[in-house]
């Protein structure tokens, strides 16, 4: 009996100090970034996006020489004409253009469509 409560409180005992741990250590890398944002809020806006941008092309890079080339390019062909269709509609929503609109969301859908044809085809044809 004397054995169980014994185990039961160093489990415990190992828990909290497990828990106070965590906290040390999250206060730890929290308090400088914390400090950091206060101390120059610009800086550190362009920190993050730096860091999350440098993020993005490196898991960008390693998915592509995962994926193949040609599979690369088609991905960042249709991202970049759905990225520019959002931008031009975007564009003439703000200027209060509704032909504007119309005609960038038409012509990023058939430019889409032009890169999905051209995906799909383009190891047709080849012995």
């Amino acid at each position: 009996m004397a054995l169980k409560i014994k185990s039961k409180f160093f489990s415990i005992l190992k828990l909290a100090g497990f828990i106070v741990a965590c906290v040390a250590a999250s206060f730890a890398v929290i308090a400088p970034l914390w400090l950091f944002a206060n101390k120059a809020p610009g800086l550190y806006t362009r920190a993050v996006l730096l860091a999350a941008a440098l993020f993005v092309a490196y898991k960008s890079v390693r998915a592509a020489k995962k994926a193949g080339a040609k599979k690369s390019l088609f991905f960042a062909l249709k991202a970049l004409v759905v990225a520019g269709g959002c931008a031009a509609a975007i564009l003439a929503l703000a200027n209060l253009s509704r032909l504007f609109f119309f005609l960038s969301v038409f012509g990023a859908a058939l430019l889409f469509g032009l890169v999905r044809f051209l995906e799909l085809h383009a190891g047709k044809g080849r012995p």
